[in-house]
């Protein structure tokens, strides 16, 4: 009962001293990650620094006890930030009371829908982001988040729209660029890119943290016009409801069903990207919508803003040797551990902006999937310019309505090849012993007397017409008197609506008055119940139903077929 009731304590069964020096070790690892990343992800939000560590606690632990997956860090990520930042700066300034109150009431209607969504059996709603719509979407997030640390970089305000006019606009005032921050920043990315190549694993973003909040201390950097985070404050966050007003909170809808079903993408497209043919246990889509929002409808009550899983931190969290959440509630008790007692370093060694910056535009870097765009340029030409249009959508319009437009193509581009599906008109080779597509061999047979044709998709209202248009087309194409009979090979068909089936009908009446017969093969168990319980139930006899090409044209040739009776069967087994 407690397994179904919190499914993430199945990983605790037989957990072994081993398994725990693995998990205590990813854990203070994953730490070392969230620290300085949360805090960054924050800033990009329009949050103060600290509500990134808020966020960092309470849902990993709730996520821990409900989640399904044990391969995916749960925390702030940068696309929720900017989906944040952008949602919520249009309602109010950002870092303002009122904006702060909008984050946490962001934060439960996100879990809320989350929750809602899995409940109703929701979780196939990761399906239908395509993989060009998710690569477009995500690589011109990437750019737009690095574009919105240019001001922090260069010690400039100033600069909004999208990231052209903002590119444009720090140009233009090369002139009042803080050198000594851009300095500080190059340095600082330079500290995090080297060193990596020699020490893969080490904490680079903390230790630029640490190094930079020593040396910010020491020399007063402050004093200098570099912009620093001088205080956090201590201990924890107290539990409290976020008040806003009833317009406010319809105005956040749109905002929050778009944070809710790109973090759940994403945190989906990691576990199933991470998931292995051997794993014990495997996800479980409805139920991690169901984790995600719980543990952001907790998390709001302390001032955390939305989490998902994170690509870099996730793989980390493999790669750092996690296996269990466990390695999780270990990452939330050293942020504890920070929030209580290492606040005050703050006040005497201030954190520098620009290194924050730094930090996350390397964390976002990786977002920007170049080499699979290339590859994707190669494979599919048209899938290539689905991900370009959602990519150039978003750089110039935003985040979310690059994001929409690319599940409306998506969704367009479903819609078009339902409607237009693969078919075909079929010829025998190697002496008749197979049916394929006459385009695609040269040595293909085509008998003048029977047109054989195979459609590709489930036959419905939506696609009735391309079906009748190209078979009639066909049959336009034989001499005048010659066609007698017409195969239709109904193997990739797995369903079929009752305007489709009308359709048949008509089409089988049209054909006996210029006396020529439609058969139907290889129609699978569902098909033939469809069939059965229509009006063409009385057409389904041996004298039209064939379990093969070959069985129908032995028929038509000879009157004969002795398994016939096999395509007839009907019933629910399929």
């Amino acid at each position: 009962m407690l397994h179904k009731i919190f499914p993430g304590l199945i990983w605790l069964e037989g957990y072994r001293g081993e398994v725990f020096k693995s998990d205590f070790l990813s854990g203070i690892t994953i730490a070392a990650m969230l620290i300085p990343q949360s805090m960054g992800y924050a800033l990009v939000a329009g949050l103060p620094a600290q509500y990134g560590l808020y966020a960092c606690i309470v849902p990993p632990l709730v996520y821990a006890l409900l989640g399904t997956s044990n391969k995916i860090s749960m925390g702030p990520v940068a696309l929720d930030s900017i989906l944040i930042l952008t949602g919520l700066s249009a309602l109010a300034e950002p870092g303002s009371d009122n904006y702060l109150e909008l984050a946490i009431a962001l934060t439960l209607m996100v879990g809320l829908i989350q929750f809602a969504l899995g409940m109703l059996k929701f979780g196939f709603i990761a399906n239908f982001l395509s993989y060009p719509v998710i690569l477009g979407y995500t690589s011109a997030a990437a750019i737009i988040i690095m574009g919105s640390q240019l001001d922090n970089m260069l010690g400039v305000t100033g600069g909004g729209g999208n990231i052209f006019r903002q590119v444009f606009y720090f140009i233009q005032s090369i002139d009042n660029w803080h050198w000594l921050t851009a300095g500080i920043g190059l340095a600082g990315l330079a500290f995090m890119i080297y060193p990596k190549r020699f020490f893969p694993n080490m904490p680079s973003g903390l230790i630029l943290l640490v190094i930079g909040m020593f040396f910010s201390g020491l020399w007063n950097i402050q004093s200098y016009g570099v912009d620093v985070i001088a205080s956090i404050p201590q201990g924890l966050s107290v539990p409290r409801v976020p008040t806003i007003s009833m317009s406010q909170m319809t105005a956040l809808i749109p905002t929050a069903l778009t944070v809710a079903l790109m973090g759940y993408v994403g945190s989906m497209s990691i576990c199933k990207a991470q998931e292995k043919p051997t794993d014990k246990f495997r996800v479980r889509p409805n139920q991690e919508l169901i984790s995600v929002g719980i543990a952001n409808f907790f998390g709001a009550f302390f001032k955390a803003f939305p989490v998902s899983a994170s690509f870099s931190r996730s793989a980390a969290f493999v790669e750092a040797g996690a296996l269990t959440q466990l390695s999780a509630v270990i990452s939330s008790g050293v942020i504890v551990i920070v929030m209580l007692f290492l606040t005050p370093v703050f006040v005497r060694y201030p954190l520098p902006k620009v290194l924050l910056a730094a930090i996350i535009i390397l964390s976002v870097a990786s977002l920007f999937k170049y080499g699979q765009m290339k590859a994707l340029f190669k494979y599919n030409l048209y899938e290539f310019m689905l991900m370009l249009v959602t990519f150039s959508l978003t750089l110039l319009l935003g985040v979310q309505q690059g994001l929409l437009a690319g599940v409306a193509l998506s969704i367009l581009k479903v819609i078009y090849n339902t409607a237009s599906p693969h078919m075909t008109e079929l010829g025998s080779i190697q002496g008749g012993r197979l049916f394929r597509n006459v385009n695609r061999f040269d040595d293909v047979f085509i008998r003048d007397d029977i047109l054989i044709f195979r459609f590709d998709a489930p036959l419905y209202f939506a696609n009735k017409d391309y079906f009748v248009e190209n078979l009639y087309r066909w049959m336009k194409q034989r001499k005048d008197g010659v066609l007698t009979s017409v195969i239709f090979d109904a193997e990739a068909v797995n369903s079929m609506d009752i305007t489709a089936i009308l359709m048949l009908k008509k089409i089988i009446d049209n054909l006996k008055q210029q006396g020529i017969k439609l058969y139907i093969t290889n129609a699978i168990g569902p098909v033939r119940d469809d069939l059965n319980n229509s009006p063409l139930g009385d057409y389904m006899g041996e004298e039209s139903m064939f379990t093969t090409i070959q069985n129908a044209i032995d028929y038509i040739d000879h009157g004969i077929s002795d398994v016939n009776h096999i395509a007839l069967q009907t019933g629910t087994k399929g």
